[in-house]
């Protein structure tokens, strides 16, 4: 009896390492089924042109794509990813997907999912999602969440789901305070939302959302994708939430001795959000993909590159014998 109880705890052992040691980023649930009907812009905001730069914000938004894709079966033409954005870039993407959800009406779902900075208005307090040719001392620059989300809320899909992996504190992910902060968390005021609308976010007002350095994710948007990667996309966003919001606060006071506690807003009075499911099957094939690529092609990569190494110039052969001759 003692050596069959050590033997499934052996085999318990084995399996949950096993299962421990799959990367989110390459072990990939696989769905037989594609979702013609999820419209969704991804933006990864890593490179700032007047902030630090957001650790591994590409590589969230690139591994996200790839779950959305794979795992819940949305086709690549309906993903607007957009590395690096511009508020212009923001603006025109939220834009195309107005115009695809006013075409397709309750038939579609939208999601919206953000990696980058996000800022208060020191004055205002209102929460800022910030393009990388923002400043930080400027909220006009940014995209304001109240404004976003009331574009959101009036578009008539019959679900639109946002993840936010940004903190509105005024400090970075590594901890420390962007250039506009007064050395002082500022607990940024959360913008009401409608419609038929659910809004994830990775902490609460006045809390950084850390990085989890050792996954090359942020500390919300790993959890998000294990969630995925575990249940196959068939997660209800009840079970989502509830898993998140564990995970991250138990892992940001382990490793990071500070609170970060993820928040989910929904209309005032809703509560049929929390049976809504990511996918409708479970994805239970899975398939090894390589890392991602995250770096964002630019000008200056180009003019960095060295110059192709010029063959040497063959002499005519023809040409030699013939003056030869001539000698």
């Amino acid at each position: 009896m003692k050596r069959l109880i050590l033997l499934a705890i052996t085999i318990t052992a084995f399996v949950q390492t096993g299962w421990a040691q799959k990367d989110v980023d390459t072990y990939v649930a696989v769905t037989d089924q594609e979702d013609p009907n999820t419209f969704a812009v991804i933006i990864s905001n890593e490179h700032y042109k007047h902030e630090a730069a957001v650790p591994f914000a590409l590589n969230d938004g690139a591994i996200f794509k790839r779950y959305l894709m794979k795992t819940l079966g949305v086709p690549e033409q309906n993903i607007k990813y957009v590395p690096d954005a511009s508020l212009n870039d923001m603006n025109y993407n939220l834009s195309w997907l107005e115009k695809v959800i006013k075409v397709k009406q309750k038939e579609a779902r939208a999601i919206v999912y953000y990696s980058g900075h996000g800022m208060p208005d020191e004055d205002s307090k209102k929460a800022y999602l910030l393009p990388v040719d923002g400043y930080s001392t400027e909220p006009t620059s940014g995209l304001s969440t109240e404004v976003l989300y009331k574009r959101l809320g009036a578009m008539p899909a019959s679900q639109t789901l946002v993840f936010l992996d940004a903190c509105f504190s005024g400090s970075k992910r590594e901890g420390d305070m962007m250039k506009a902060a007064r050395g002082v968390a500022i607990k940024a005021k959360s913008a009401p939302v409608s419609g038929n609308m659910v809004v994830f976010s990775a902490a609460q007002g006045n809390e950084t959302a850390y990085p989890l350095k050792s996954k090359e994710h942020g500390l919300f948007t790993y959890f998000l994708l294990e969630k995925l990667q575990k249940s196959g996309g068939a997660v209800t966003l009840g079970e989502l939430s509830e898993y998140v919001t564990k995970n991250v606060s138990e892992t940001s006071i382990i490793t990071n001795d500070k609170s970060q506690t993820p928040t989910v807003t929904a209309p005032v009075g809703s509560t049929d959000w929390r049976n809504w499911k990511m996918a409708s099957k479970e994805a239970k094939k899975f398939e090894t993909m390589p890392k991602a690529v995250t770096k964002v092609q630019t000008p200056a990569d180009e003019a960095d590159k060295p110059a192709p190494a010029q063959k040497p110039k063959q002499r005519s052969f023809l040409k030699r014998n013939t003056t030869t001759e001539q000698q």
